[in-house]
């Protein structure tokens, strides 16, 4: 026959079967467990149970829940209290009301736990909020009891504190929670299988039972299936109720023990559901996770934000360990308005006793061994910018320059380097560019010194001096190189402008030095080539003539293509040769040494000599002599004849 025992065994096969379903027909399954136990327990009265459909109240100035004795006391550390309700209040009344909650390990988690306590059902809703105007969270290292009270933010205000590791992780993965993922799955599938046959086995247990019990109570309604019979087997009844009584508290077990599997198995499943619909979405994103936004964000907002590497005594740590560590794709300061525009007296300042900006793609091997290649960009934009290496001092609350700062230097290296002030619509030059140092050094140069490369500068106008604040020239400009060209020309080649050399001592030579920068000799195969269509040497004007020039040399040649001339002051003495012929002026005019003429010679005028040897000697007017006297004696006329100068001196064009 058909007992409560077949309809409670019918209930259990129910809930084994929907515990694959979903979330919906679990919990229905779950309510008619849940009146099944109420059934159950209130025919077994294994349960002290006080129920109020209205109101029950406890009060009491306190009250303690809990496996306790008289005086509050648990028995042995043990036992269990559970709060469930569809909505649960702690309520601290009054300006010193207070909650306080302690244990070893303290756990929240918002979500839905069921009727039964074993779902953790992560809704639309998981929220945990907790709202004060003090909220302090606390962590220390401290063993047995904490030494250190919490410590408050102040009258307002949210305190984090850790004395080792606190992290804020705002991320996403693929990876790390799919490889979570599949941990739990693991995990979660084997505990169904071991669910699955445990609650086989407790299934069976309840139902041989309830087949038991049933068997037994049909036995015992045989007995009292009328009065007389009743009466006959008192004794049998009364040992029947004591054996029944003897098999209710297995039954209770039974029953208590395969509704909890079952009801463990079905949160099992639903959780593997849940975790497989998560890594197959997990796994359609994998493709896309580094090429696209993953929408986590950490936001920072207040007035002023400090980020300090102390100790809780308050000391900057200044070990190697002590480090403020910023790594990202891309980080961006920025003082704007949110309209895009600068800040009002915004400023962004970095006071560091070192400071690198490191621009390497390091490409090394497990051992740490590899290139560094420097790759990327770095671009300082501003409307004025300056690099200084200067001390400075304080005084009546002011800063001024002290000194440079001895030993400082400034120093970029770069395969190409340009320095450029130009009109961005006009595409020309503009500004200056401005070098000042007690000692400057540009040079192009291989690893073991010599110079190599180019060096350029390209300007419309260029002055290099070296002078004091009074404009006095001073130093020197020592330029070293195997070949070098100074042009004026433009891009056909045709001359232009001028060059302008000018000191108190110049010179221009071609020699070989001594390691002292001394003349030594002059260089072999060395050539001077000074030409120009008009050259001026010893004179730029009339009241700026040289007081001496002196040309020396093993060989001297003066080439003239029409005419060459020497002339002293004007015209006093000249030596021509013009046209083919040499002429000679002066007010005396006076050959030394042997002297040999090979053409005929003219005298325009008297020719007096100590003695005279002729191989043939004709006179045409007349021959005198102290001793021999010839014909008529009639003196030669004076000569009128002059050089004239063809080149008249001229001064130098002066320099523009």
């Amino acid at each position: 026959m058909a007992t409560d025992l077949t309809k409670w065994a019918g209930a259990l096969s129910k809930l084994q079967a929907s515990v694959t379903k979903d979330l919906a027909e679990i919990r229905k399954q779950k309510a008619e467990i849940q009146q099944l136990k109420d059934e159950i327990y209130s025919r077994l009265s294994e349960t002290l149970y006080i129920h109020n459909d209205k109101r029950i109240i406890l009060s009491a100035p306190e009250v303690i829940i809990g496996n306790v004795d008289a005086n509050g006391m648990l028995y042995g550390d043990t036992g269990t209290v559970v709060i469930r309700g569809g909505s649960v209040n702690l309520e601290g009344s009054g300006d010193r009301g207070s909650v306080n909650t302690k244990a070893s390990l303290i756990s929240q988690k918002a979500v839905d736990p069921g009727a039964d306590g074993v779902q953790e059902a992560v809704l639309a809703n998981s929220m945990i909020i907790n709202q004060a105007k003090n909220i302090v969270i606390q962590s220390n290292e401290s063993e047995g009891y904490f030494s250190q009270l919490p410590v408050t933010a102040g009258a307002t205000g949210v305190r984090i504190h850790a004395d080792e590791n606190l992290e804020i992780d705002v991320t996403k993965s693929v990876e790390v929670r799919g490889k979570a993922i599949e941990e739990q799955l693991k995990a979660l599938n084997k505990d169904k299988t071991a669910l699955t046959l445990d609650g086989t086995k407790r299934i069976a247990s309840v139902t041989a039972l309830t087949t038991e019990m049933e068997a037994f109570l049909a036995a015992a309604d045989l007995l009292n299936d009328n009065e007389l019979l009743t009466r006959t087997n008192v004794l049998d009844l009364d040992a029947a109720q004591d054996k029944f009584e003897a098999m209710v508290p297995s039954l209770h077990n039974a029953l208590e023990g395969c509704i909890n599997t079952l009801s463990t198995l079905a949160e099992t499943n639903r959780r593997i559901k849940a975790l497989e619909a998560e890594q197959k979405k997990l796994n359609s994103a994998k493709s896309k996770f580094t090429k696209e936004t993953i929408n986590t964000h950490l936001v920072l907002r207040a007035e002023r934000m400090d980020i300090e590497s102390v100790d809780g005594d308050g000391n900057i740590r200044d070990t190697k360990e002590a480090i403020i560590n910023v790594q990202t794709g891309k980080v961006r300061i920025n003082t704007r308005k949110a309209d895009g525009s600068l800040i009002d007296d915004s400023s962004v300042m970095i006071a560091t006793k070192d400071m690198s900006i490191d621009l390497t793609n390091p490409k090394l091997d497990d051992k740490g061994n590899g290139d560094l290649p420097t790759v990327g960009n770095f671009q300082v934009k501003a409307k004025s910018m300056s690099f200084g290496a200067v001390d400075k001092t304080t005084k009546d609350g002011k800063i001024e320059e002290k000194e440079q700062t001895k030993g400082s230097s400034f120093f970029v290296r770069t395969e190409n380097m340009g320095f450029v002030s130009s009109d961005v619509k006009e595409k020309k030059s503009t500004g200056s560019f401005l070098v000042g140092a007690e000692k400057t050094s540009i040079g192009s140069s291989d690893k073991d010194g010599n110079a190599s490369g180019s060096f350029n500068v390209l300007a419309k106008e260029m002055a290099m001096a070296s002078i004091d604040k009074d404009q006095n020239a001073t130093g020197s400009l020592n330029v070293k190189v195997e070949k070098m060209g100074v042009a004026a020309v433009d891009k056909g080649g045709k001359a232009l402008g001028q060059i302008v050399l000018n000191g108190k001592d110049v010179f221009v030579k071609s020699m070989d030095v001594d390691d002292k920068g001394k003349d030594k000799n002059l260089a072999a195969g060395g050539n001077m080539v000074m030409v120009a269509e008009k050259m001026f040497v010893g004179r730029t004007a009339k009241k700026n003539t040289a007081k001496q020039v002196q040309i020396s040399a093993e060989k001297t040649g003066i080439h003239g293509t029409s005419t060459t001339e020497v002339q002293q002051g004007e015209g006093k003495a000249i030596v021509q040769l013009d046209g083919g012929n040499l002429s000679v002026s002066g007010s005396k005019t006076q050959i030394y040494g042997a002297t040999t003429v090979n053409a005929k010679a003219d005298f325009k005028a008297d020719v007096k000599a100590p003695k005279l040897t002729a191989d043939n000697l004709e006179a045409k007017t007349s021959f005198k002599s102290s001793n021999i006297s010839d014909g008529i004696p009639i003196p030669g006329a004076p000569s009128t004849a002059s050089l004239s100068a063809k080149l008249k001196e001229a001064d130098a064009p002066e320099p523009k």
